[in-house]
């Protein structure tokens, strides 16, 4: 199996052992710290990447001038991965990893939160002096030990969604006025840190079962419990919406699956279909074209070559990855870096196949690069 990666380089992030401005076409790594074979699933962030094995290790690249790679190094790029020592985190394996713009997170296997990278905003919910910048994963107590089952970043928010499926928000995120009024949100402290804690407001109505942070605003993948067998057709939203990314919807079929771009949004539903809305100033809503007024507030759909069937997509701050079930990667959107992958800087409007040895088995996007790990070998 071979690890392909394109777009942005001028840290180090796509693993190449070299910083560059930009790889416009795949390139293949030829050294890595993990075994591609193993590789469970990849998160970019702004400008660094982290990779999740089976055995629950944690692998990191890129940039770290803020410690975002946990690797309790003072280096500003490591332009090869390398392993987060286990002992780190207390030689737990790892469950879940995310990536925000210069910050990073991870859940162990029994359900405790790390988290590591910027503290500027106090989005790791530590308030303390000292504490700008962590440069090894450190362990967050929720309140009342409550366990977490998922984590997402935004620029200067972190969220965390625990197990009795509340949310608590450190950092900055605008809610807008009034918020969605199946939502009850208070404002409370953890670690002296301002912490906003989300549930909704008849938990016998309506359950959040997955979050997923853009720039400045949140999605949330809700089941509704008063329809048989618990339907996930409704998503809940929070924060800015300057450009109708923070419109919720009901759909007429349940979310797979949700991926949020910086003020972008996708929704991956039961019967294949991808509905895209939000800003759309690069094509990143995959449509065809551009939009006069950037904003999208109504969600329009994802045209895919004919036969080809969505298996996960990945949004980067303003472009988008798709993975087909038959091992196909498409792009679209913001291609300034090359981080469409099709050997040109100009923005693409529509899903466009990227040309990668074999089949795709699994994939990932960081603000302005992607990755691609694909079961053929390359000579």
């Amino acid at each position: 199996m071979e690890v392909f990666a394109w777009g942005a380089n001028s840290h180090g992030q796509l693993g190449l052992g070299f910083e560059s401005e930009l790889c416009m076409t795949p390139q293949r790594l030829t050294r890595h710290s993990f075994a591609p074979q193993l590789v469970r699933c990849i998160r970019g962030g702004g400008g660094h990447v982290l990779v999740l094995d089976t055995n629950g290790r944690v692998h990191a690249c890129g940039w770290n001038n803020r410690g975002q790679l946990g690797l309790d190094s003072t280096e500003e790029c490591h332009n090869e991965f390398q392993m987060i020592p286990s002992e780190f985190f207390e030689e737990v394996p790892i469950e879940t990893v995310s990536c925000g713009w210069d910050i990073s997170g991870g859940i162990t296997l029994t359900k405790r939160l790390f988290v590591w990278g910027s503290n500027a905003f106090q989005q790791l919910g530590i308030c303390q002096r000292g504490f700008m910048a962590v440069r090894r994963p450190l362990p967050v107590r929720l309140p009342k030990e409550e366990p977490a089952l998922a984590i997402s970043f935004g620029l200067r928010h972190c969220a965390v969604l625990t197990q009795d499926h509340k949310i608590y928000v450190f950092g900055r995120l605008r809610v807008m006025d009034p918020p969605p009024i199946e939502l009850d949100i208070t404002a409370t402290t953890l670690h002296r840190c301002n912490t906003m804690k989300i549930q909704v407001h008849n938990p016998n109505e309506l359950r959040i079962v997955a979050l997923s942070s853009g720039q400045h605003h949140m999605l949330l993948k809700c089941v509704d419990l008063s329809q048989e067998g618990g339907s996930t057709k409704r998503i809940l939203s929070l924060g800015d919406n300057k450009f109708g990314q923070s419109n919720a919807f009901l759909f007429e079929e349940d979310v797979r699956q949700l991926a949020v771009g910086w003020t972008h949004n996708a929704a991956l539903l039961r019967n294949n279909e991808i509905l895209m809305w939000g800003r759309n100033c690069y094509g990143q809503l995959g449509t065809g074209s551009i939009s006069a007024q950037q904003a999208v507030p109504q969600p329009l759909s994802l045209r895919l070559p004919d036969g080809q069937t969505p298996a996960r997509v990945h949004m980067g701050a303003e472009h988008g990855l798709l993975r087909t079930t038959a091992g196909e990667i498409y792009t679209w959107g913001w291609n300034e870096h090359g981080n469409c992958g099709n050997n040109s800087t100009e923005n693409v409007y529509s899903p466009t196949l990227v040309e990668i040895p074999g089949r795709v088995k699994l994939a990932g996007a960081g603000s302005g690069f992607c990755y691609a790990i694909s079961e053929s070998s390359v000579n």
